[in-house]
């Protein structure tokens, strides 16, 4: 009688389960989405990046525009001016150092930013202690890891690899038959390149800068704190000792060191073996991984 009252109240299940899905990207999407809402820090912080994005893009567009002979139609279409700037516009804008310049320029917004959404990602936790739920779910040390280090690195990549890709993508539609494309396509690979670097070790760095600390006040303090220690000290060094090789022992010198290389460009005093800033930005990061790793165990051990 049980049996047959059961059958008729519950239905049995005939579909198929779908494999579930890795906790860390669960994770990650989450701390995504509770970023994204709050949208005034977004508007604030990635502003500056589009605004410079748009810039860039106009130039370039109007450097092949003027390149062809004809003044782009918003600054009133052809002129014979255009052609006597024609030379000018060709040895003065070149895409390659806008695009690098760009990168550079817009790093320290980049670093806003990852300073913002990353300085709470590990600290937030350890004050409220959500980090007891996370280890006592099935979610390993690496998971957790791979989580916070996932959410930042979409905010990183958003700030410095997306507005250069938009620029390419102007430059190589507005160059007569594809020529940027297909003349310049290191410049993509390049602008990529260098976008997941700054990203990987800058996210590095400011998640184990997180997780020294129990609140995002002072996990913001301490990062910027690091970030211009660290180049005042490398520019004093140079300027004192007038080399500026000393420039290699910050991140900010390292990175315009390998950008200048990966861009093709000529070193302008930054001249010293490229090896040595990827063995710097290397060093970086595995000392970051390793406070990482140390840290999130010590809180697993406490979950």
């Amino acid at each position: 009688m049980t049996a047959r009252t059961q059958t008729e109240i519950y239905r049995p299940f005939r579909g198929t389960l779908q494999p579930a899905s890795s906790g860390s990207l669960a994770l990650a999407r989450v701390g995504i989405a509770a970023a994204l809402k709050k949208k005034l820090p977004l508007v604030v912080l990635l502003a500056p990046p589009a605004i410079g994005a748009i810039i860039i893009s106009f130039v370039v567009y109007a450097r092949f525009s003027v390149e062809q002979g004809a003044a782009p139609e918003v600054l009133g279409g052809p002129s014979p001016a255009s052609v006597i700037a024609a030379g000018f516009a060709k040895s003065m804008l070149q895409v390659r150092e806008l695009i690098m310049y760009f990168h550079l320029a817009t790093s320290v917004f980049s670093l806003l930013v990852i300073a913002w959404f990353g300085a709470g990602l590990i600290a937030d936790d350890r004050r409220t202690g959500a980090h007891l739920l996370y280890f006592s779910r099935p979610l390993t040390v690496g998971g957790f890891l791979a989580a916070k280090f996932l959410t930042l690195f979409f905010f990183a990549l958003l700030t410095v690899l997306l507005p250069s890709l938009v620029i390419c993508t102007v430059a190589t539609f507005a160059s007569p038959d594809w020529a940027f494309l297909k003349e310049e396509s290191r410049v993509v690979y390049a602008s990529i390149g260098f976008g997941f670097l700054w990203a990987v070790v800058w996210s590095s760095v400011m998640l184990s800068i997180s997780s020294l600390f129990a609140r995002k006040t002072f996990a913001l303090v301490a990062s910027f704190a690091f970030f211009m220690l660290s180049g005042a000290i490398a520019v004093v060094l140079a300027n004192l000792q007038d080399d500026d090789r000393y420039l290699a022992l910050s991140l900010q010198g390292n990175f315009r060191r390998v950008a200048i290389w990966m861009f093709d460009m000529k070193p302008r005093g930054l001249d010293w073996p490229v090896g040595w800033s990827f063995a710097g930005l290397a060093a970086t990061a595995v000392l970051a991984w390793t406070i990482l790793v140390a840290r999130a165990r010590r809180m697993e051990a406490s979950a």
